[in-house]
């Protein structure tokens, strides 16, 4: 069974320079990815409570003339992205997490959303087929399940990965979990039985 409060653990007692030397390893393997050389836009958040730093990452799609737009969430557990154009317009929100501003015009249209968008996706266990474990409110599996987004990439640290996440139907995998030593990619599964 996956303790994943020993592993949060784990994260947090990292040593601060180490964690964002690592979270700089891990943004470049993003960033040197085909799904990201591809992207027009891209869905990120601000990280928080000692997960993969985010802003180098975020920087670096606007230095790349990506559309970035980020989460707010909401009291029934859903999330909108709004778009940013510099990182210091970001406010403390919810539970203190940094998000944009509510600003209408500046929303994500769902509907418009093309095969050119990553969606950078944070968590608290993976396993090397791409499985995640959220905080527990079912925030991105909700947002998933409503938009269609091929390329949804998870950043951890190794040591978050797990061999196995028993997963149930509404959790959806992601496309692909970076690490600082791997870049794990969901393997098909052929459901045609060899035909």
């Amino acid at each position: 069974m996956i303790n994943k409060s020993e592993i949060l653990n784990k994260r947090k007692n990292l040593d601060p320079t180490l964690r964002l030397q690592l979270s700089d390893l891990i943004a470049d393997k993003i960033i040197g990815m085909p799904e990201y050389k591809d992207s027009d836009t891209v869905l990120i958040y601000a990280d928080y409570n000692n997960e993969v730093a985010t802003d180098k990452l975020i920087c670096r799609a606007l230095l790349d003339s990506k559309s970035v737009y980020m989460p707010v969430s909401n009291p029934d557990y859903t999330l909108d992205f709004y778009r940013v154009y510099a990182i210091d317009e970001l406010i403390s929100g919810a539970y203190g997490i940094r998000e944009p501003l509510r600003i209408e015009y500046l929303k994500l249209d769902k509907a418009k959303i093309s095969s050119k968008c990553i969606c950078i996706t944070p968590g608290s266990v993976f396993d090397s087929d791409c499985n995640r474990m959220g905080y527990g409110k079912g925030f991105y599996d909700r947002f998933f399940a409503e938009c269609d987004i091929k390329n949804r990439i998870g950043i951890a640290f190794e040591l978050q990965i797990v061999p196995h996440i028993t997963v149930n139907e509404h959790d959806i995998p992601l496309s692909a979990v970076v690490t600082e030593q791997n870049i794990y990619r969901r393997k098909q599964i052929n459901t045609n039985n060899g035909e």
